[in-house]
C-alpha cells in the first residue's frame, strides 16, 4: 500500500523534471509555480492527482487551465512501475526503474512540446552500457553497445531516406537518440521490438485520430510510441518473443 503513494509522488516529480528540463529551469531549488501566472503553488495543491481533481484542473490563483498531462503521468507511473517491481528479478529492478522513469519524462515532453531532452536519452546511454557490463541488466555489454548503435543508425537511415524523397524532415533528432537509449538498455532484440511495437502503435493512432482532426497536417510525436514499445517489451518480453518467434 505504501508503494502506490510513493509512485504517485515519483510521477509528480517526473512531471516537474520533464517540464523543467525542456525549459532549462532549475530542478532542485526553484519552487513549483503555475505555468500561467508564475505564482508559487502551495504544498496542499501539489498532492498527486487529488489536487488536480479538487481544483478541477485549474490554478487556484489565476484559474487558468492546468494540463491533464499532470494527473496522466502521475497515474501512468504506478501503472507501469508496479508490474515492473512485481515481475522483474530484483537485481534488474533499479536499472529498469531508471529506464522507465526516463521514458516517462520523454512521453510527457514529446506529447506537450514535440521535444525530447537529451538528459534522459543520449546522456543516459553510457549508464546503460555500464549497467549491462556489471550484470545489472539481462544483456551483455556488447549487446547494449550494438543495440544503441543499431537504434540510432537505423532511424538515421530512415530519416535520411525520407528527407531525400520528400525534401522534408519526417523524424526529429530526439527520436534517433531515444531509440539509441532504448537499445542501450534492452539490447539488439529489445531495440527492434520497441521499434516494431512503437511503429504499430503510432500507425494505429494515426489511422484513428488523423481523420478526426480538422487540420490538414498533423504532427504526431513518435517518442511516446517508442517509449511504450520499450516498456511493453520489458514487461512482456518472454510472451512477445514466444508469440513472434516461438522462444
Amino acid at each position: 500500500m505504501v508503494l502506490i503513494p510513493f509512485l504517485l509522488c515519483w510521477g509528480s516529480f517526473l512531471n516537474v523534471l520533464s517540464h523543467r528540463l525542456i525549459r532549462g529551469v532549475d530542478i532542485v531549488f526553484q519552487r513549483s509555480r503555475c505555468p500561467l501566472c508564475q505564482k508559487n503553488i502551495s504544498w496542499f495543491d501539489l498532492i498527486p492527482v487529488f489536487s488536480w481533481l479538487l481544483l478541477q484542473g485549474k490554478c487556484r490563483q489565476c484559474r487558468g487551465a492546468i494540463s491533464a498531462l499532470y494527473p496522466f503521468i502521475e497515474i501512468l507511473t504506478p501503472l507501469i512501475m508496479i508490474p515492473l517491481i512485481l515481475w522483474t528479478p530484483l537485481r534488474y529492478i533499479p536499472a529498469y526503474f531508471l529506464f522507465f522513469s526516463a521514458l516517462i519524462v520523454t512521453i510527457r515532453s514529446d506529447i506537450e512540446h514535440l521535444l525530447i531532452s537529451r538528459f534522459v536519452t543520449l546522456f543516459l546511454i553510457p549508464v546503460g552500457l555500464l549497467l549491462s557490463s556489471v550484470n545489472a541488466l539481462p544483456i551483455t555489454f556488447l549487446d547494449s553497445l550494438i543495440g544503441a548503435l543499431l537504434g540510432y543508425g537505423f532511424l538515421l537511415a530512415i530519416a535520411s531516406l525520407f528527407r531525400w524523397i520528400t525534401k522534408k524532415d519526417g523524424m526529429g533528432q530526439g527520436d534517433l537518440e531515444l531509440l539509441a537509449f532504448i537499445g542501450s538498455f534492452t539490447g539488439i532484440i529489445g531495440c527492434w521490438m520497441s521499434l516494431l511495437i512503437g511503429s504499430i502503435l503510432g500507425t494505429l493512432y494515426g489511422l484513428l485520430c488523423t481523420p478526426l482532426s480538422k487540420k490538414t497536417s498533423v504532427k504526431i510525436p513518435f517518442g511516446p510510441f517508442l517509449s511504450f514499445g520499450a516498456i511493453s517489451y520489458v514487461l512482456w518480453q518472454q510472451s512477445i518473443l514466444n508469440a513472434l518467434f516461438g522462444f
